[in-house]
């Protein structure tokens, strides 16, 4: 009886879309760009512009405080695609709307950004992004292009305002997933590849997107848990049999990624497998951190994980998840978070 329940609670979270998935086409209803009434542009002078800032203390992350650990470095992360539902005509998000704000929240801010909360002063600007249809090729020529512009440039304008506002000469970390990882490519072509502001680039976590050797002149891949001054990135599927590969759908095709760098997410250097005991932290939905569980057993231009090693109720839900996207962040969670530290620390220790 106990393992009953306990499975039926889990069956519940997964509805909070971390780990939630369909393999069944999509077909997204849709309107003209140029009659999609966009919603007002955010003031990022403002808190209530922010998800996370340092001068609005958010209940939701109390439990990732940890005061001996900060360190006077800050961090912008920008949140994925949220906006999914395929009855959605929407190009843009509002983020006025408060069901919106709320599952930025819940979903991305706690089991995502919350990586980094102890590490330094954490900054999540709200932001239009673009809707998750404008990534098929049909959309995009047809209203993606310019959505996708849109939530830039309010991610443009946030950074902006932190600079002016609030950094204060602090070195940065830029961190950001999926459609996030893709506007902070953006934002570090802009204001940091051969910039002055490289300078303060502490290291860059472009996790869930595709990064080649040709996207940045002179940020480079870091491939040691000490280096500073570049990038990590990868993107994590799921090691299955022939028959199960067959059935999967991916946010992230595999022939998209193809050609991709990679990261080692738990060793940080360029070795192609990790043993368990290397495994830091997986972040599950009950906000507890399972060290140990997650395996690496090959690493081209993805990260193939194994089913990870979380008990039996656990593992038998997320043998039912395929799609592991979602999760690239939340597998690794203690692995960034310490690694994140680490990489800031030797940042500190050499520009004193």
């Amino acid at each position: 009886m106990k393992y009953l329940i306990s499975i039926l609670i889990s069956l519940s979270l997964l509805s909070c879309g971390l780990l939630s998935e369909s393999n069944s086409p999509i077909e997204y209803n849709s309107q003209s760009f140029n009659n999609f009434k966009l919603s007002a542009a955010p003031d990022y002078e403002l808190l209530k512009s922010w998800a996370v800032h340092p001068e609005n203390k958010l209940e939701l992350l109390s439990d990732f405080e940890d005061e001996n650990s900060k360190l006077p470095v800050d961090v912008f992360f920008i949140y994925p695609t949220m906006l999914t539902d395929k009855q959605d005509v929407s190009w843009n998000a509002d983020i006025y709307d408060t069901k919106t704000r709320d599952y930025v929240l819940e979903s991305s801010v706690k089991y995502q950004s919350s990586a980094w909360y102890s590490v330094g002063n954490l900054y999540v600007p709200f932001y239009r992004q673009a809707h998750l249809r404008v990534f098929r090729e049909s959309f995009w020529k047809n209203g993606g292009e310019q959505a996708y512009e849109m939530a830039y440039q309010d991610i443009r304008q946030a950074f902006i305002t932190y600079l002016k506002k609030y950094n204060n000469s602090k070195p940065i970390i830029i961190a950001g997933h999926s459609q996030g990882a893709g506007h902070a490519k953006r934002l570090l072509k802009e204001f940091f590849d051969g910039k002055p502001l490289q300078k303060k680039l502490i290291a860059a976590y472009l996790i869930g997107t595709k990064i080649t050797d040709e996207d940045f002149n002179y940020i480079s891949h870091m491939t040691s848990e000490k280096q500073t001054g570049g990038f990590v990135t990868w993107n994590t599927y799921r090691l299955m049999s022939s028959s199960k590969e067959k059935r999967a759908k991916y946010t992230v095709s595999k022939d998209w990624i193809k050609g991709a760098i990679s990261s080692n997410p738990i060793t940080w250097d360029e070795k192609k497998t990790t043993n368990y005991s290397d495994h830091k932290g997986f972040l599950y939905l009950n906000k507890k951190v399972f060290p140990k569980s997650v395996k690496i057993e090959n690493i081209d231009d993805k990260v193939m994980v194994k089913l990870p090693k979380m008990g039996i109720v656990k593992r038998f839900l997320l043998s039912t998840v395929k799609d592991y996207h979602k999760a690239d962040i939340n597998l690794f969670w203690e692995d960034i978070r310490f690694n994140s530290i680490v990489r800031s620390k030797e940042y500190l220790s050499n520009n004193n």
